[in-house]
């Protein structure tokens, strides 16, 4: 009788608890959230979470910020300034007229969004660990694909950060210079973004340095497995990894011809012209053949744990319908989940979870399934939300 009692008073404070915040979020708000942010947050439709993340962030303020975030917290969605932030500077980058135009209010919300992660590239925290001091070279093909993995994502963050850095300076310039800023909310919004991004700039110079070192290494042990090893898997990834680095390589020099990077050492292209030429008159079949499994493994990669902008990452976001290129790029993580091997003796554990696009959208998605019963039972699933 006591356990019933206690588990009913714990579950009594837990449900007040909740109705607490809900009722602390005004009603206009709340019926903002439910009807117009999240739908539009989980569909990917951008310019909507614009507007009503921005009349939200417009309308309240002090502690109500935290309880709209605990909010969309319980419906698994980032807090409101980061949500806004991003749903803003991906239309920014898409070169689109976003309204509302962004307030003090908004910016004090979003811009320590971006501060934080432009902060994180100026003192370190995201480089590679094959850029940090007395860093081992890698001694196998498959550390270098792991190595230069890791480079390729840290290309992605700071090129992401390049334009956050310029769209975020002009966005504050221009609110900055259109009103009354109190000199509080002028103090919070002081961070340097045009010095950030040079720091940027030449963090992305010493990954191109690291990154063009690490091609010529692994082409030079590319070729010795080629020379030496009967092994068939070592033998498809290295000429996948002739291939692809011959190939970066031309475009880094293209880019070198028309005066970028000059900082960085030019690598000898006919050197590696020479090897991987040759490589290939040798192993054409070989070459094909990996060229078509890497690049199968690369975008069911890309596909399986590549992030958008919306849904927790899980959608890129309405825009692309329009504009496909926009599509393209995908935040990836740098560590992969693992899957735990089903038919080992001595497995004890459950493969890490990992989100799911159709598990995502359709738990919360109301409507779009038939059943047809006939001589089959038809089952259809039917969408806006896939693209």
């Amino acid at each position: 009788m006591m356990k019933k009692c206690f588990f009913a008073v714990c579950l009594a404070i837990l449900l007040g608890t909740q109705g607490t915040l809900s009722a602390a979020i005004p009603r206009n708000v709340k019926l903002e959230l439910d009807n117009r942010l999240i739908p539009a947050y989980r569909t990917g439709h951008l310019e909507t979470v614009v507007f009503s993340g921005a009349a939200i962030a417009n309308q309240v303020g002090g502690t109500l910020y935290d309880e709209i975030d605990e909010y969309l917290a319980g419906n698994n969605i980032e807090s409101l300034g980061v949500i806004l932030a991003r749903s803003r500077f991906t239309l920014l980058t898409q070169n689109k007229a976003v309204k509302p135009e962004a307030t003090t209010k908004e910016l004090l919300l979003t811009v320590p969004h971006f501060q934080q992660e432009v902060q994180q590239v100026i003192d370190g925290e995201l480089r590679p660990e094959i850029m940090q001091e007395n860093a081992e070279a890698p001694k196998t093909l498959q550390a270098f694909n792991d190595t230069l993995w890791t480079i390729h994502i840290y290309k992605n963050d700071l090129s992401n950060l390049d334009r956050t850095a310029v769209m975020a300076a002009q966005t504050m310039q221009a609110v900055l210079l259109a009103g009354k800023v109190k000199p509080i909310d002028r103090d919070k919004l002081s961070f340097d973004f045009v010095a950030a991004r040079n720091q940027i700039v030449s963090e992305n110079e010493n990954r191109l340095n690291h990154e063009m070192a690490l091609r010529v290494a692994r082409v030079q042990l590319a070729q010795e497995v080629l020379d030496t090893s009967g092994e068939r898997d070592q033998r498809l990834l290295a000429a996948f990894s002739m291939d692809q680095d011959l190939k970066i390589i031309r475009d880094f020099l293209g880019q070198q011809r028309k005066g970028l990077f000059g900082s960085v050492p030019s690598p000898n292209l006919d050197f590696i012209e020479r090897v991987v030429i040759t490589a290939k008159q040798a192993n054409q079949e070989l070459f094909a053949t990996a060229d078509q499994l890497f690049t199968g493994i690369h975008w069911w990669i890309r596909g399986r744990y590549g992030k958008g902008v919306a849904a927790n990452g899980l959608l890129k976001g309405a825009h692309v319908k329009k504009t496909p290129a926009a599509g393209f790029a995908l935040n990836m993580p740098r560590n992969r989940p693992i899957a735990t091997n089903p038919f080992s003796k001595d497995n004890s554990e459950y493969s890490p979870y990992v989100a799911r696009r159709h598990e995502n959208i359709w738990s919360w998605e109301n409507g779009g399934f038939s059943l047809a019963i006939g001589t089959d039972i038809e089952i259809v699933a039917e969408s806006d939300y896939f693209y």
